[in-house]
């Protein structure tokens, strides 16, 4: 919707897409609803549709209920992959603090390197 708000000259009478894109719009005056309408009938059927589908109130609710869902769905995810990134720089600090003391880094160091408590980098040693 961007890149066709953005065009300066829309021709709505030849292209369809054009017209169905204008159709989508929110922004859509109702004259230019009308005029749409009047020159595709499958718009004017969607129009119809839709109209419906908003005075129905099962079918606001359903389309809420969805919409509330979608949005728990996506804020579940961003919270498992962050709680995942979290996991994965733990666990790397880990492997660091492993190595470092093969090497025979003083724990300090190896702290410093990390930022793991000593108390961490003794229970590697384990």
């Amino acid at each position: 919707m961007k890149k066709f708000n953005a065009l300066p000259d829309k021709d709505i009478k030849n292209n369809s897409l054009h017209r169905w894109l204008t159709f989508f719009d929110q922004n859509i005056s109702d004259d230019t609803l009308k005029e749409l309408m009047d020159m595709d009938t499958a718009i004017y059927k969607a129009n119809e549709k839709m109209e419906f589908l908003a005075n129905d109130k099962e079918v606001l609710r359903l389309y809420h209920l969805r919409e509330m869902a979608q949005i728990d769905y996506n804020s579940g995810m961003k919270k498992a992959k962050d709680e995942g990134r979290a996991e994965g720089k733990a666990e790397e600090k880990i492997e660091v603090a492993r190595n470092a003391l093969k090497m025979n880094m003083s724990v300090d160091d190896i702290s410093k390197l990390t930022g793991l408590s000593r108390q961490q980098i003794e229970d590697i040693k384990i």
